[in-house]
């Protein structure tokens, strides 16, 4: 058990040695280069989301398509009204 506790403990004195000599021999190339990727990234990432959502809905509907849980002709409750107001699931009317 000691010997476990005498790794963790060294593990945690090259971590933090390693940490600081990293952020004192930091250039300006390489605070540069940092700040470009982070940037970078924050610029892209709202659209690798949205593709990624958009390709995920695609394979989705292909997926219920396939499987035969695509929109169905039956008729539904709003069919059933006799005034032709349609309401969307979720949406109460008022009255007024």
């Amino acid at each position: 058990m000691d010997y476990i506790l005498d790794n963790v403990g060294e593990w945690k004195d090259r971590l933090v040695n390693n940490s600081i000599k990293s952020f004192e021999e930091m250039t300006a190339q390489r605070w540069v280069r940092i700040i470009a990727i982070v940037g970078a990234y924050l610029l892209i990432r709202p659209y690798l989301l949205n593709a990624a959502a958009k390709k995920q809905k695609q394979q989705l509907e292909k997926e219920a398509e396939d499987l035969g849980l695509g929109k169905s002709e039956a008729l539904d409750a709003n069919d059933f009204r006799g005034s032709g107001v349609r309401v969307k699931k979720g949406e109460a009317k008022k009255k007024e």
